[in-house]
């Protein structure tokens, strides 16, 4: 991967990452910020957990392999980390006016992140087939 295409794909997941933070952290409610969430069911506010981690998931290990091998220990590694990032998102909802800490939000959270562990390794393994990635990712910085 081109050293561009590199700094894209780590752009695009800090962005996500940030988008995905904020959304899980504005305040909600019939007076703040236009009652931004007032439109969404709250039964599909809830399930949209489900592929917001496992996209982050991929996206991460998408970064990680734009110039290095990824290996099952990294994508363990990847998985812990977003569970730990949505628990930690739902649990600082508790200060957060008009949200509440939801265990059934954090499992979600966690449940996608799961959900995205194979689809990061299929991806892995079909970037390390791919002759413009793979192995070669990594001595193209040398």
């Amino acid at each position: 991967m081109s050293p561009p295409a590199r700094r894209t794909v780590r752009l695009v997941t800090g962005v996500y990452t940030l988008l995905l933070a904020v959304a899980s952290l504005l305040p909600s409610g019939k007076d703040v910020l236009g009652n931004w969430d007032s439109e969404i069911d709250p039964t599909w506010q809830n399930w949209l957990h489900l592929p917001a981690y496992a996209g982050l998931v991929v996206l991460v290990v998408l970064s990680l392999s734009a110039s290095r091998k990824v290996g099952v220990r990294e994508l363990v590694c990847v998985a812990a980390a977003c569970c730990a990032f949505g628990v930690s998102l739902e649990l600082a909802q508790v200060v957060i006016p008009g949200r509440t800490a939801s265990v059934t939000d954090a499992l979600i959270n966690v449940a996608g992140a799961i959900f995205g562990f194979p689809v990061a390794a299929w991806l892995c393994k079909r970037l390390a087939t791919n002759t413009d990635v793979g192995n070669r990712g990594a001595t193209d910085e040398q």
